[in-house]
């Protein structure tokens, strides 16, 4: 039997995971959810599905077995909290929470839970970061060192109602790849923010320093004032460095004398990421990439904005 799906949230992100949904094998759209419901309404007839505007009336009406949560960051909290008590699978877009309040409430609903429940963190799921982990456990570059990101553009997500900074908006991708790559969180964060732009929500500018066990360093910065956007990262080693290009999926290798580039067959992460989501619900199983990395990530985050360089 195919894991019955629904999605909350039918904004573009929302429509995204209608989309792929349809195309995974092991699973069926059965229905979506907006509390705006001319915006539920629309994306269900585009799939012939049922819409509604409350979480909680669509997982029991549809005996759902699983949902995607897209909806502004603010409400993410509300939303998984309505999907898990009715007893769905949840799996919640970033930033997930917006607060430590909500990621202790979080986790103590995920162990009460009956179904799993996975973090929408996208980027473990693109290839490049595939290729890259396997080149570092390879020793490819020697010993890891440093690792730089970057994740930078010009839509402030503040103009569309999202009540939070460019770290949990951003920073929060380049700081669950780095969690992968060291494979544990850092202990010691601290983070440079700044707000330079009009209008509510929170910093426009943030910056990063931890520093990891083993004395390896990283550094992440974001900003939503760079006109075009640009997501990469430079991992450092004592052999040499990986370069990637997350929307390229694109990884180069550098030393001393030579750069190469292995061939990485491309692949859209949205559909990586929900078929492993569907795969876990169908299994029963709990997901690798589910609630203990996502709170190590997010308490690196929040303990970096907590430990501010400059106030």
């Amino acid at each position: 039997m195919p894991v019955r799906v629904g999605v909350v949230g039918c904004g573009w992100f929302g429509s995204a995971h209608a989309r792929v949904y349809r195309t995974i094998g092991e699973a069926q759209l059965v229905a979506v959810m907006d509390i705006v419901e001319e915006n539920a309404k629309k994306l269900a007839e585009t799939y012939h599905v049922n819409h509604y505007t409350s979480v909680e009336g669509m997982i029991r009406k549809e005996s759902l077995d699983a949902v995607s949560i897209a909806v502004t960051p603010q409400y993410l909290f509300r939303a998984a909290r309505e999907a898990l008590e009715a007893g769905a699978s949840v799996l919640v877009e970033k930033p997930v929470v917006v607060s430590r309040e909500e990621l202790l409430e979080l986790e103590s609903l995920v162990k009460r839970a009956d179904g799993i429940f996975m973090p929408g963190f996208i980027e473990l799921f693109n290839p490049a970061v595939d290729t890259a982990k396997s080149l570092l456990r390879q020793g490819k570059i020697g010993d890891l060192l440093s690792i730089w990101s970057r994740r930078v553009g010009r839509l402030p997500k503040k103009s569309i109602g999202w009540n939070i900074g460019v770290s949990l908006d951003l920073a929060i991708h380049e700081m669950y790849v780095q969690h992968h790559m060291v494979g544990e969180p850092p202990s010691s964060v601290s983070s440079y923010t700044a707000k330079l732009l009009n209008g509510g929500g929170g910093e426009d500018l943030a910056i990063f320093l931890a520093r990891f066990r083993d004395g390896i360093i990283s550094t992440i910065e974001t900003n939503w004032l760079t006109p075009s956007g640009i997501r990469e990262a430079l991992i450092m080693g004592d052999g040499g460095s990986l370069v990637i290009s997350y929307p390229d999926q694109v990884v180069r290798i550098e030393s001393a004398d030579k750069i190469e580039q292995p061939r990485i067959r491309r692949k859209e992460p949205l559909q990586g990421e929900l078929s492993y989501f569907v795969e876990h619900v169908r299994r029963g199983h709990d997901p690798e990439i589910g609630i203990d990395l996502t709170k190590d990530v997010l308490n690196s985050l929040f303990k970096g904005l907590e430990n501010r360089m400059v106030p």
